[in-house]
């Protein structure tokens, strides 16, 4: 197999799985739509009017008795199409349909009788199928049996008047010939022929099959409707599901986000972490960060890690609770760990922390207070965690944020083997976070992402930004996957401590040499 059939082939299977995966998402659609055109096929057949139709047979001769009596060949004779053709017309002309009427005592119109019959010739036989199609059985066969007699009658009267015609005509021609002439002779036989044929004027079509009153009605039963409703329902459904899916902008797996933002996903972030709003409850839902913390640990073997920038593309993904609870995880290994608000515009680490709102970093910058006393320590059993909120929100945060007395501020926090994480802006909605990407004091961008809440030209637009400036990203977080268990991080809960929880356990030194 060739490099590009393996490709093709691989893209066909990602097809599938995506519009598998379209489907599980949408199954409420499905169901809701195959539901509906089953209830609706179920009703229509329930209130369809019920019709019953009736078949009678007639064989016919081709040609007519005065031709047959003169021994003449017919007009039509060598095209059997045409003939029948012809015999369908008479048996379903307003004529017969007279008849029809006169013969059941039936009130209406001659075309209104036709509309329930319908006359078709059987194949390769001169037999003529008569189908009356009424609302009641009875009705129906009586129907499609008077057809069947005043054809036959029709063409009866038919070819009496043909014979009388032709009767006369050999009268006139006999009349003028001289008696014992040869050709009166031969005329006169050929009259004797027609005198004869009037006996037997309508033998050339018999009705070979009554009808008989019919005991279902026709058309589709109940189980064959439901069927067909069945199919509908399931085209219209997935129909809809991939038009809805066409239409909706939103990231919905972490694969979207891999190629959204042409970053590797370092952690999956469960729905369930951002239930507890204190960052002292959800200690026992840290295990994403902790599978986070490695990943940058394996990321700074290759470039410097020490300050952190996390951001999104724009407000809502979840940004905010990621750097808070991934520096408690980071934190818990004795690592002194230095949490910065800089989203100066939505402070929010109030929520997360119990600390003074007024104080910080703001604080700092305008020379209120010396760096370190604005460090607060929020959680009494975690001694390297310290939080630098933002303070009192300034009126031009762009500004600030560009200043150098930020970068300052953010290598002496840095120092020795602090780890520093930012809590920045999002990057769409305002420059704040722009102008901390092109700070020479931070070493990486961490994005953040929300399924079903990010949109793809938003993730593109923040893509993009992030190319034009100097801080390069070191990957993603997926924030909101509804399927926590999917990760396994439910199933590990309740067991035994990890060699993680033994290392948090030691001093901040032993802890720091074990993990290098």
């Amino acid at each position: 197999m060739s490099a590009r059939e393996r490709l093709e082939r691989a893209r066909e299977g990602e097809g599938l799985a995506t519009a598998l995966t379209a489907l599980r998402r949408r199954w409420l659609t499905v169901v809701g739509a195959v539901l509906a055109a089953v209830l609706v096929a179920a009703i229509s057949h329930a209130h369809r009017a019920k019709s019953y139709a009736a078949t009678a047979s007639v064989a016919f001769q081709s040609g007519t008795l005065s031709t047959s009596a003169l021994q003449v060949s017919p007009s039509g004779s060598g095209e059997p199409q045409r003939e029948a053709d012809t015999e369908v017309l008479i048996a379903h002309s307003p004529e017969v349909a007279r008849g029809v009427l006169r013969q059941l005592h039936l009130q209406g119109t001659a075309s209104e009788l036709l509309d329930e019959v319908k006359v078709e010739a059987a194949p390769n036989a001169d037999v003529l199928n008569i189908v009356a199609t009424t609302g009641d059985p009875q009705v129906a066969a009586r129907l499609a049996n008077a057809f069947a007699v005043q054809y036959i009658a029709f063409r009866t009267q038919s070819q009496l008047a043909g014979i009388e015609a032709a009767q006369h005509q050999l009268q006139q021609e006999i009349a003028v010939l001289p008696a014992g002439s040869s050709e009166r002779t031969a005329l006169e036989g050929s009259l004797q022929r027609l005198n004869a044929s009037q006996a037997v004027a309508g033998g050339g079509a018999n009705v070979i099959g009554r009808a008989v009153a019919p005991t279902s009605p026709t058309g589709m039963g109940l189980g064959s409707t439901l069927a067909i409703g069945l199919l509908i329902g399931l085209a219209i459904a997935f129909a809809l599901v991939f038009l809805l899916e066409s239409l909706d902008r939103r990231i919905k797996s972490i694969e979207e986000f891999e190629h959204e933002y042409r970053l590797a996903a370092l952690a999956a972030i469960p729905q369930s972490a951002f239930r507890l709003r204190a960052a002292e409850q959800r200690t026992e839902s840290l295990e994403p960060y902790r599978i986070l913390r490695s990943a940058l640990d394996f990321a700074a073997v290759a470039r410097p890690l020490d300050t952190v920038m996390v951001t999104s593309a724009v407000s809502g993904e979840g940004k905010t609770t990621v750097a808070v609870d991934l520096a408690h995880a980071v934190a818990l290994t004795g690592r002194r760990t230095v949490l910065v608000e800089l989203d100066l515009r939505r402070p929010t680490f109030a929520e997360h922390f119990d600390l003074d709102p007024s104080r910080g970093l703001t604080t700092a910058l305008t020379g209120g207070a010396p760096l370190a006393e604005l460090l607060v320590e929020p959680l009494a059993e975690v001694p390297q965690l310290h939080v630098l909120p933002a303070g009192r929100i300034p009126h031009n945060p762009a500004e600030l944020l560009g200043s150098a007395r930020i970068d300052e501020i953010i290598s002496e926090l840095a120092a020795g083997e602090t780890l520093v994480i930012v809590d920045a802006p999002p990057l769409n909605p305002v420059a704040d976070a722009q102008v901390l990407l092109n700070d020479q004091a931070i070493n990486a961008a961490l994005l953040v992402g929300r399924v079903e809440r990010t949109t793809r030209d938003e993730a593109r637009r923040a893509r993009a930004i992030l190319d034009r400036h100097i801080v390069e990203p070191v990957g993603i977080v997926v924030t909101g996957i509804h399927d926590g268990g999917r990760y396994g991080y439910g199933s590990y809960r309740g067991a035994e401590p990890t060699l993680d929880a033994d290392i948090e356990a030691l001093s901040g030194s032993e802890s720091r040499q074990l993990r290098l």
